[in-house]
């Protein structure tokens, strides 16, 4: 059995770090076989079309910068490791498609221009996929008024069982039809719960611990956040009391 945490939407610069150090303690005591770093890791906040605070000083060398970091540590508690772009990080592909004089150098390519190699990170862009098992991991493309809801959507989507990230909202859908039950998940956020640009989000912070075994079959542990302290794992407390 091969055992695998999935991170998504830490959207650095505005990851919520003290959960993310949470996280990060309890990969080192458990040591993964792997991580999927299911998208929207970095927000790409310069390259966004939306509208900016000028006095942040939130520069798409600092995001390089923290998702290295963030890489680096994951790096040397695992053994595969993945990145799956989310759609933030493809504001950094439609940047080099409305300029496409840089389009063609291999140096402002998402995996070159953030590290992934030195890291150890394999890629997929935004869309890819990734089969833990039985289970498909991806980004996700949909998002619906209520938790859970979005879940169903994506297994409409995609006939299977399937883990998204996208929401920022932890949730799960269970189907049975003549195939046998399947589950769809959504898997929470790592950033903080307060932007700039919504009042009182309906999100949730957290993440999942996936276990597969041979022949397909999987376990998905949803782990919420409480409250930024620390979280849950079995009987285990891992954070502050």
């Amino acid at each position: 059995m091969r055992t695998w945490i999935i991170l998504n939407d830490c959207q650095i610069p505005w990851q919520d770090q003290k959960v993310i150090d949470l996280i990060l303690d309890f990969a080192k005591v458990l040591k993964p076989y792997g991580v999927i770093l299911n998208g929207d890791i970095v927000d790409c906040y310069q390259l966004s079309t939306f509208n900016k605070n000028p006095i942040k000083d939130y520069s798409l060398q600092r995001e390089i910068q923290e998702a290295a970091g963030l890489m680096y540590t994951l790096a040397k508690v695992t053994t595969e490791r993945w990145w799956l772009g989310g759609n933030h990080e493809d504001r950094l592909r439609r940047i080099l498609w409305e300029n496409p004089e840089f389009a063609s150098l291999k140096a402002l390519t998402f995996p070159e221009l953030f590290l992934l190699k030195e890291n150890g990170f394999k890629w997929k862009p935004y869309g890819g996929v990734l089969h833990l098992g039985s289970l498909l991991v991806t980004h996700g493309s949909q998002v619906l008024k209520h938790s859970g809801q979005t879940a169903r959507a994506h297994f409409d989507k995609y006939g299977t069982s399937i883990l998204i990230g996208h929401t920022h909202r932890l949730g799960v859908y269970y189907r049975t039809n003549a195939k046998g039950i399947h589950a769809a998940y959504e898997n929470g956020c790592l950033c903080k719960l307060t932007p700039e640009y919504v009042q009182y989000p309906d999100w949730q912070n957290g993440f999942s611990v996936v276990h597969v075994m041979e022949g397909g079959f999987f376990n998905v542990q949803q782990i919420p956040i409480i409250n930024r302290r620390g979280f849950f794992y079995g009987k285990d407390w891992f954070g502050r009391k």
